[in-house]
């Protein structure tokens, strides 16, 4: 089995520019009232959803400029099944993508040859603009242990092609497998040349093990990327806290060439870390002394804009402020992997996140990083496991 060396670890100290004056720590809430979880349920009625009636149809031969500008992607690969992602925007750094808020029927086929020659799935997923007209499409009936291909078609315009792969059958004797971990993207900090580099590499998927975005504003120049040939738009020279702020953030991103390379070369598996939300929160304690019932609602916020910007299954699409990330996908029986989620669920930062030598808070065995439910998830299924390797990728 090959491994990719693990990323640096990131950060522990809290970024200086996010400080502000008026919202300097002066404390942590130990735990969240159900009178406050019920407010920020209550106060969260407003993001979208599905289904909303008032969401007309748009033919999708008006879409007048390319929307694929934010790529393909495909992930979490089962033995006969991958869920496929796009997401419509002509105007990726507008706060609607550049499309009006109307469903649009979207083409999707997947074949085993890179010239769709021999075409083996294909359908029509719809692009909900309370989703941000993004696509999900979970693909079944694929032949196990096989590389595909596959693309999305909106009116004349035809998307990228995208290549992934799906799981051998969990029984199979598989002798190897290849794969790659990568974490801690921040826009602003330098280019992506590594997935340029990640693209051409052989592997079977990719573990992204969180901070897929950061919060952190952008500048004009893009930070230390300092471009003369490009502004980055206003609208990004502020810290994301709204779903728009976080969508936006996604675009950006997304629109980097490099990373578009590798989602588009290899599916993706995708676990979350703090600055996907706010730096250093821990379950439902935000980083700065904000109601709970207010960082809840940032929460709920960067949770669906995350499912909607990542190639993530039904399963793990967000419920106001939570979303059920962690899950379990074989290799054969060469391994077993958990995919866990160390951010939702974990008890606050002994000693307000400063150094300190250990001490009865930091060593309280009530403490935990997966929470109580996840903790016999994981536990269960080592003990019912007959995998080889048991790999649990996480932050």
């Amino acid at each position: 089995m090959t491994i990719a060396a693990m990323p640096p670890r990131r950060e522990s100290a809290r970024h200086p520019a996010t400080f502000r004056a008026a919202a300097r720590r002066i404390g942590r809430r130990r735990f969240l009232t159900t009178g406050a979880a019920a407010m920020a349920l209550a106060f969260a009625v407003d993001l979208p959803r599905t289904g909303v009636a008032a969401a007309a149809e748009m033919n999708a031969a008006r879409i007048d400029s390319d929307p694929f500008t934010l790529g393909v992607a495909s992930g979490d690969p089962q033995p006969g099944s991958v869920v496929l992602w796009t997401r419509l925007a002509p105007a990726p750094y507008q706060p609607d993508g550049g499309l009006p808020a109307e469903r649009i029927d979207v083409d999707w086929e997947v074949a085993r040859d890179p010239a769709f020659a021999t075409v083996v799935s294909r359908g029509t997923a719809t692009a909900h603009p309370e989703f941000h007209h993004s696509v999900h499409v979970e693909v079944a009936g694929l032949d196990p242990d096989r590389v595909h291909y596959y693309r999305f078609r909106a009116g004349t315009w035809l998307s990228e092609t995208g290549r992934t792969r799906t799981a051998p059958e969990q029984g199979a004797v598989v002798p190897s497998v290849r794969f790659a971990l990568t974490a801690c993207q921040a826009y602003q900090d330098g280019y992506f040349t590594a997935y340029r580099h990640l693209a051409e590499d052989d592997v079977a998927f990719v573990f992204h093990l969180g901070d897929y975005i950061y919060e952190y504003a952008v500048d004009a120049v893009g930070g230390a990327r300092n471009y003369t040939h490009r502004t980055v738009p206003s609208v990004y020279d502020r810290e994301a806290a709204s779903l728009e702020d976080y969508r936006l953030r996604y675009a950006l991103y997304k629109s980097d060439p490099d990373l578009r390379a590798a989602h588009a070369a290899h599916p993706f598996v995708v676990a979350f870390d703090d600055h996907e939300t706010e730096n250093n929160y821990a379950g439902s304690i935000p980083e700065n002394a904000v109601p709970p019932e207010e960082f809840l609602l940032r929460r709920a916020a960067a949770y669906r804009a995350y499912w909607e910007n990542q190639p993530l299954r039904t399963a793990q699409q967000s419920v106001g402020p939570d979303l059920q990330l962690y899950r379990r996908l074989h290799w054969g029986q060469l391994a077993q992997f958990d995919v866990l989620d160390t951010r939702q669920y974990r008890s606050d930062q002994a000693y307000g996140d400063v150094a300190h030598t250990p001490g009865p808070e930091s060593t309280d065995p009530s403490r935990t990083m997966t929470g109580a439910t996840q903790e016999r998830w994981l536990l269960d299924g080592w003990r019912s496991s007959r995998a080889v390797w048991n790999v649990v990728p996480q932050q």
